[in-house]
Formats: C-alpha cells, sequence, structure tokens
C-alpha cells in the first residue's frame, strides 16, 4: 500500500514539474486583458523590459518588470497581487482610500513603495520603512519595521 501511495506521489509531481515552465517575452498580449488595462492605467508613463509567465499545473502567475525595476504580480486572471516600485513612489490610485488616510493622520508626508494583497489583506511598505498590514474592514492588524 505504501509503495502505491509514493508510486501516485511521484507520478502527480512529474506530471506537475512536466507542465512547469517559465516564459520569458515582450509581448504584451501574452497578459490577460485585466493586466494589460491595469498596466496601461497605472504605468503608462513607465516601458515595460520584461514579462514572464510561470505556467504551473493548473495556473499561471504573471510578472511584469519595468526598466527602472518597478516589479508587478499578478495572478491567472489578470487581478494585481503585489506591486513593488523599490524606491519610486507606488501610484496613488492604487491605494485603498482607508490606508491613505490612516497613513496621513499617523505619518504625514511618507510615501508608499509596495502594497501586496492576500485573501483580505493589504500590506503597504512605506519610505519610512514601516510595513502596515490592513484587514478586509480596513482595520491595522499589523505594523512591522
Amino acid at each position: 500500500m505504501k509503495k502505491i501511495i509514493v508510486t501516485l506521489v511521484a507520478m502527480v509531481m512529474a506530471i506537475q514539474f512536466s507542465f512547469a515552465r517559465d516564459v520569458i517575452t515582450m509581448n504584451h498580449k501574452e497578459l490577460p486583458v485585466a493586466a494589460q488595462a491595469f498596466l496601461k492605467q497605472h504605468f503608462s508613463h513607465k516601458q515595460v523590459s520584461y514579462i514572464k509567465v510561470e505556467s504551473e499545473f493548473l495556473s499561471k502567475k504573471y510578472e511584469v518588470v519595468m526598466t527602472d525595476r518597478a516589479k508587478i504580480e499578478f495572478d491567472g486572471k489578470g487581478n494585481w497581487e503585489e506591486v513593488d516600485c523599490k524606491r519610486d513612489t507606488l501610484p496613488q490610485t492604487l491605494i485603498p482610500v482607508y490606508i491613505r488616510q490612516f497613513v496621513e493622520a499617523q505619518y504625514p508626508g511618507v510615501t508608499y513603495h509596495k502594497i501586496e494583497r492576500d485573501r483580505g489583506e493589504v500590506e503597504v511598505e512605506l519610505s519610512n520603512r514601516l510595513s502596515l498590514t490592513f484587514n478586509k474592514k480596513g482595520e491595522l492588524i499589523d505594523i512591522d519595521d
């Protein structure tokens, strides 16, 4: 029985690895329509260096890297998951209003460098090196320095 389970697990892993591949491209048409629209709306002034398409067994992820090293990650449907502008400033339109209001009240004058959303949480990294995490209700749930 153990041999059968081990064999099945090995077969599933082999199949998954055979389908997993990364493709590097500069063709915007490789991105889902939602990702293309996002880039056009928020990053039309920046030039794309390359697009990495990560294909796994049942899903795809996209990573767009700009010439200034800014990185945007999208899920398979083209929804953004993470935007990291390194030392540059994030577009204000990406920051939810409740986060902007909190940050303006608590940390006036700081800028945003990174935003990530995952399972109802939004995390932002600020120019003062703080990382703030908010839940889907807009409540601050973590501060990391």
